[in-house]
């Protein structure tokens, strides 16, 4: 377990949850604005994009993750950055939207998009940060599936993602459920480029 400072948010990390990284920094620095509106981060990891939008203004902010590690040191990390849970800022365990109410003004994922065969999975908890099964679209397109019935009518949807998953394919997806699409932000390596999809009803 080790403690970061990731632009001015203090994350301590656990060994069965995503470490935050180049991907999450990159939605840090490119999220909409949040100020005094609702906002969901589905696949919380650490909590850092839930208390990034805290900061910056969010008027209540919910963190779901599958793993209940995440939810635990999510709830941690409010705490280290001065945030009050249960009032602002609020964590629990959900499955995509499985135990999640309501509509919100942002919705935020940062996917698990790696495609992942049988060999490459990871063990424990860890593997729901990057099994995007084979195609690296399992979850992205369920969330896709899913999320409109989560949004309010002049809501905003971000989405981090790597290349490799496909960004013609997830902008065809959210056009198909009623979304236009865009890429955002980007940053690129030697073999893929992260990518920041945002999406508005039409």
């Amino acid at each position: 377990m080790k403690i970061l400072k990731i632009k001015d948010i203090i994350i301590k990390t656990h060994p069965q949850v995503y470490i935050p990284s180049e991907d999450s920094e990159l939605l840090m620095e490119n999220l909409v604005d949040v100020k005094n509106k609702l906002v969901l981060d589905v696949g919380t990891g650490t909590g850092i994009q839930a208390i990034n939008a805290a900061k910056k203004g969010a008027k209540k902010v919910i963190g779901v993750d599958i793993n209940p590690h995440a939810i635990q040191i999510a709830k941690e990390n409010a705490l280290l950055n001065n945030l009050e849970l249960n009032k602002k800022i609020f964590f629990f365990e959900s499955d995509l939207f499985e135990n999640v109410e309501g509509k919100f003004d942002v919705i935020l994922f940062n996917a698990p998009y790696l495609p992942t065969s049988e060999e490459e999975k990871v063990e424990g908890w860890l593997n729901y940060a990057f099994d995007g099964g084979k195609t690296g679209r399992e979850v992205l397109d369920k969330f896709i599936e899913e999320v409109g019935d989560y949004l309010k009518e002049n809501g905003i949807i971000q989405i981090l993602q790597s290349s490799l998953t496909g960004e013609e394919k997830t902008i065809k997806m959210l056009n198909k459920h009623g979304f236009k699409a865009k890429k955002t932000a980007y940053k690129r390596f030697p073999f893929e480029e992260l990518q920041v999809i945002t999406a508005w009803r039409e």
